[in-house]
């Protein structure tokens, strides 16, 4: 396995002479799993080097927090990373014990869960205090509601499907991140997910920003 890696790395590495590219490492659950790839993108810069073979050498690489288990040692994960992508698809299926496919306990998945909103409040917070961009992923970066306390949280980018970005362009144009950091404040203290979405969802509908009837 660990050749079929290695040659997926040399052909990123040769690909990123072309143009910017990133490398992001999905499901990350401990230091010794980063140290240990970051060696392995090491020696094969310097394979290519010794080979004469154009590549950038200072590719980023980033981590998909997506499971539980990285969220109390990011900052010791981070010293191996330049950049973090939030998976809250897994991230919330994994915190709450739910299985999104799974249509017996699927109404209980909830990226607006106030364990949820916390646990990506604190993986940002630890981000910004590293001085690393923080990106959110996943169907929760899609939902109005979850954009307006992600950028409240200081996420620096969001990721979502194209026929999400006209919706969240405009809203993004429409608010301030001082009235994010506001509701956010006042969520972070609610019971349940159904406080955080009708707190969201009135600050939205009050400042035009989302017709009554949505």
């Amino acid at each position: 396995l660990e050749a079929v890696f290695r040659t997926q790395i040399r052909a990123i590495l040769r690909a990123s002479a072309a143009g910017n590219a990133r490398i992001l490492f999905p499901m990350i659950t401990s230091v010794n799993e980063i140290r240990r790839v970051a060696d392995i993108v090491s020696d094969e810069k310097q394979r290519l080097a010794r080979d004469d073979i154009p590549h950038d050498a200072n590719i980023r690489l980033g981590i998909m927090v997506e499971v539980p288990a990285a969220v109390p040692i990011l900052d010791r994960l981070l010293r191996y990373a330049d950049f973090v992508n939030i998976g809250t698809n897994d991230l919330i299926q994994y915190l709450l014990a739910v299985d999104r496919n799974n249509k017996k306990v699927a109404a209980h998945f909830d990226a607006f869960h106030p364990a949820v909103m916390t646990v990506i409040r604190d993986i940002i917070a630890v981000c910004r205090r590293f001085g690393r961009e923080v990106c959110i992923c996943g169907e929760a970066a899609g939902i109005r509601e979850g954009l307006f306390l992600f950028v409240g949280m200081g996420a620096d980018d969001i990721s979502m499907t194209p026929s999400s970005i006209p919706a969240v362009k405009q809203l993004i144009r429409g608010m301030y991140q001082a009235d994010a950091r506001r509701v956010l404040e006042d969520c972070l203290k609610m019971e349940s997910a159904d406080e955080i979405r009708k707190r969201v969802s009135g600050f939205l509908v009050s400042s035009g920003m989302a017709s009554p009837t949505r």
